[in-house]
């Protein structure tokens, strides 16, 4: 289902009855997340902020979130029924993910209505809440789409990466060289030279939802498809840098590699629902031109997520990341993937194989951790057989309570791996960004599949395991279908 722009999607929100006006007056200081945290974690509507102290006369006056807060939005987006599962949402994306659909170059477009440069560029104008109560600033990069390109392929990434203003026209960021943009910027480091930068803020939401997911054709391919037609991009006013002809905002800048130019960034609420990363000097983006709508929109989310709190990426990480790693591991080799599904956290990552071989489990392993997908995921990789559901938690319990032997090596660790930076449980000093690129991890697989190494038992008809216990005959399920109404039922 193809939306022009982000303003079509508010639309179509608003006429399903699920979006809020916000028409009483609201705090930009922690107000405006508080409430989008409450409704967030009700799975409630998206919410159109439309008057913001401190911002009633400047060039953007609203705030929208929230918008990809529940499955049924998220399903709308993607041209599904409201109630499909997540099983088959991961299906879907599968398959969308694998038909890019090349974007389109125009002239110009609504994004061009204003050009803002030198020193009428003025974050401040935006009204960029401070989040959380003890986010470092005013986070202005939440659901944004940061725009780079490659020096020497000219290849476009688009990916999702924190920033909190620092100044009216510079925002420092959390740069891991691990990722798209951090790939972009190390080689132009080697060259000398600064990093052109394009940040995009507020259009149609699938360019965020690619933009958040470590995919393997370009951002703009794939938002193309999972919208339904190409995305139609415009050339920036101060770099070659292409951005959608219909976003709100685009800010223009710069990230040098001199760190004479590092400001202080940090901390802020994020994926795992703790504060990550300490106040310390990050790289910054030194923002030249600003591009807008007339009465532009800006758009941003909250990203922590604990139990019984949450944000609206929740509806649709989990469901993305499962289908690319899915995807990755049929092109790696790996034989009969049945399933993955990652879940709420990105560390827990769950697979289903039908087994075909010993050490089947750690060949999945080996071909997740070993890839691009592993920056942020799969810290502790569960592996179960076909019988397992792997959407069902009583399930996962079961495998892990009794096909798990850690004596016989069901158990596996490898240190040293790159990890997130974010991870509360690893030593603040082994995640340093600046100083390390990223951070540091000790991954585990718990091969939760019946061990190959457990001899086939006469008493248990040739099987390696007992036969289940809480099966029923099919004698007596013969039975009970037949005399059902019979007992009362």
């Amino acid at each position: 289902m193809a939306v022009k722009d982000l303003r079509e999607w508010i639309a179509l929100v608003e006429e399903k009855g699920e979006l809020k006006r916000i028409r009483a007056e609201v705090d930009w200081d922690e107000e405006i997340g508080a409430i989008t945290r409450e409704i967030s974690s009700q799975h409630g509507p998206a919410l159109l902020f439309e008057r913001i102290k401190d911002h009633e006369r400047t060039f953007c006056r609203r705030l929208f979130t929230n918008g990809t807060g529940t499955r049924e939005r998220v399903c709308r987006l993607l041209s599904l029924p409201e109630q499909t599962p997540y099983r088959e949402i991961v299906l879907r994306l599968r398959e969308l993910f694998g038909n890019p659909v090349a974007p389109r170059r125009v002239v110009t477009g609504p994004v061009k209505e204003n050009i803002l440069t030198g020193e009428k560029v003025d974050l401040y104008q935006l009204p960029v809440p401070k989040w959380n109560p003890l986010d470092g600033g005013r986070y202005i990069m939440t659901s944004a789409s940061v725009v780079t390109r490659d020096p020497e392929t000219q290849a476009l990434n688009v990916g999702t990466y924190r920033g909190m203003i620092s100044t009216k026209n510079t925002v420092s960021v959390l740069l891991a060289t691990t990722q798209g943009w951090g790939k972009h910027f190390i080689k132009y480091r080697n060259r000398g030279e600064e990093m052109p930068v394009a940040v995009v803020v507020g259009w149609d939401p699938t360019l965020f939802m690619v933009a958040s997911t470590p995919l393997n054709y370009p951002e703009y391919e794939m938002a193309g498809f999972l919208r339904g037609e190409p995305v139609e991009l415009v050339k920036c006013e101060t770099n070659d840098l292409e951005v959608p002809a219909a976003a709100e905002i685009v800010l223009e800048g710069h990230v040098s590699p001199d760190p004479k130019t590092f400001e202080l960034e940090g901390p802020f609420s994020e994926y795992p629902g703790y504060y990550g990363g300490r106040k310390a000097p990050k790289h910054t983006i030194r923002v030249n031109c600003i591009t807008y709508r007339n009465d532009p929109i800006f758009n941003g989310c909250l990203t922590g997520a604990s139990p019984g709190r949450t944000n609206e990426g929740t509806t649709w990480t989990p469901a993305t990341y499962s289908a690319v790693a899915w995807n990755y591991l049929e092109q790696a080799g790996v034989p009969d993937v049945l399933g993955v599904w990652r879940g709420k956290w990105p560390e827990v990552m769950r697979v289903q194989i039908r087994k075909s071989h010993r050490s089947h489990a750690q060949q999945v392993a080996n071909a997740l951790w070993g890839s691009h997908l592993s920056n942020y995921s799969a810290k502790h990789l569960i592996v179960v057989d076909e019988d397992i559901d792997i959407f069902d938690g009583e399930a996962i319990e079961w495998a892990l309570a009794y096909r798990v032997n850690a004596a016989m090596g069901d158990i596996s660790f490898f240190p040293g791996t790159t990890g997130s930076m974010l991870d509360p449980s690893v030593p603040v000093h082994e995640r340093d960004s600046v100083k390390y690129g990223h951070g540091k991890w000790t991954r585990v697989l718990v091969d939760a599949t019946i061990n190959w190494e457990l001899e086939p038992q006469e008493h248990y008809g040739g099987n390696r395991y007992p036969p289940l216990g809480t099966a029923i005959s099919p004698k007596m399920e013969e039975t009970l279908r037949r005399r059902w109404k019979e007992y009362g039922f």
